[in-house]
């Protein structure tokens, strides 16, 4: 009988000894997940806002006595080059803590924007026979955190696909009535070119002209599966959205 009542104070012992250390190893899980999420909160987190207008009109480029499509040009198009290091592109995604789900939006830019397009002379319309179009390195995109981007340039295999190109079809809603100077809202569709993929997309544009310069703010939402990229995810730590929103920045010249 002695022997068995050790038995079980042994055993009562055993049973207490394992409960406190799943407490201390629940306890440290805890810590570690609240050191994660102060760490990505701190360090890693960003929330980015996008823009909500175009550029303005940079003073030092107009050219007061040279206004592209006024009456009496007999040239065929108006070309307009766009200037690239005045111009931006940048991508916004969705991105949370894997294992608390808080949400933020991070962003990536690059000044790596270059390209041009035609007009009628009146401006009205894209010139035909003509090809418009810009293109964004993506090699050079960087955001606030090494960690992601690395991983943006591994979903998007930059080393195969270094560039995004957007080449227009047509743009609606150009209102001739309004000011030159004063904004003008519309919506330009064509075919992007993202990962060796072709899609055509439409871009709402805030743009602004004033004799020989153009500026705009062009945006577009994506869906990553649509052109075949894995969402950029930190797999444990962060998940992104299956979306990302893209937004270019132009400022262009009449040439």
């Amino acid at each position: 009988m002695p022997k068995r009542g050790k038995r079980r104070r042994y055993t009562r012992r055993t049973g207490s000894t394992a409960s406190r250390l799943l407490i201390s190893i629940a306890g440290i899980a805890v810590v570690a997940v609240l050191l994660l999420a102060a760490g990505w909160w701190f360090f890693v987190r960003s929330d980015a806002k996008l823009a909500t207008g175009p550029p303005a009109i940079p003073e030092d480029l107009l050219r007061a006595t040279d206004t592209p499509g006024a009456d009496g040009d007999v040239s065929d198009s108006l070309t307009f080059r766009i200037i690239a290091d005045r111009s931006e592109a940048a991508y916004f995604v969705g991105e949370q803590l894997a294992s608390l789900r808080i949400p933020s939006t991070a962003s990536g830019t690059t000044g790596d924007v270059e390209g041009e397009f035609h007009l009628t002379p009146d401006g009205t319309a894209l010139a035909p026979d003509t090809t418009s179009q810009f293109t964004i390195g993506l090699t050079s995109l960087r955001s606030d955190e090494s960690i992601r981007d690395n991983r943006v340039q591994g979903a998007l295999e930059t080393g195969l696909f270094p560039t995004a190109t957007f080449t227009f079809t047509s743009f609606t809603g150009y209102d001739p009535s309004i000011p030159e100077g004063e904004q003008q809202d519309i919506l330009l569709t064509g075919t992007l070119d993202l990962h060796g993929v072709q899609r055509q997309v439409t871009w709402k544009v805030e743009a602004l002209r004033q004799a020989n310069v153009i500026t705009a703010l062009a945006t577009v939402t994506i869906a990553f599966a649509d052109y075949g990229i894995t969402p950029p995810s930190v797999v444990g730590f962060t998940l992104v959205g299956n979306d990302a929103t893209l937004q270019v920045q132009l400022v262009a010249e009449a040439t």
